[in-house]
């Protein structure tokens, strides 16, 4: 799992893992949040939906956010082959925290973050979002102890990866 506030780096990270490896399957956990203001129910639905069915042996049936329309998706099976990474804002939450291999915290300073967010090229239609969205994933890793329960806490610095020590 690969969890951080937004613009930290998570998928680029999860890309770089893809990558080393493309047997990877990386999965965004935006899929699982019920729009702006749904942030909290990304995890639980994440790990229902797609972590518990791969813990039996069984395909995962997503019903994943549908962004353009506002509502939740038909459901689709989710094939998912060698190591799959969650990532996303709450993707090392306690509900998947307890079902991970190893979670992972991108750590990046705000002035960073935002300016990566304003460099996306999604920005326009995040922009408007931006604060309560903010809220919220403040509010779920203070909740969460997120950064403070993940396995290794890790910075960009240039092209590496390297593991924070504070």
């Amino acid at each position: 799992m690969v969890d951080g506030f937004s613009g930290a780096g998570k998928t680029t990270l999860a890309r770089a893992l893809r990558r080393v490896d493309p047997a990877v399957t990386v999965q965004s956990i935006e899929a699982f949040y019920l729009g702006w203001d749904g942030l909290a129910a990304g995890p639980r639905r994440a790990a229902e939906q797609l972590l518990e069915p791969l813990r039996r042996g069984a395909v995962p049936e997503v019903a994943p956010w549908d962004w353009r329309r506002g509502e939740v998706a038909a459901p689709r099976r989710r094939a998912v082959s060698g190591l799959l990474v969650l990532e996303g804002v709450g993707a090392a939450a306690r509900p998947l925290r307890d079902l991970a291999s190893l979670s992972v915290w991108v750590d990046a300073a705000a002035a960073d973050r935002d300016a990566r967010l304003r460099e996306r090229e999604d920005w326009a239609g995040y922009a408007p979002h931006r604060a309560a969205f903010e809220r919220q994933e403040q509010a779920l890793a203070a909740a969460e102890g997120t950064r403070d329960a993940v396995d290794v806490v890790v910075t960009q610095v240039g092209a590496e990866w390297v593991r924070s020590v504070t």
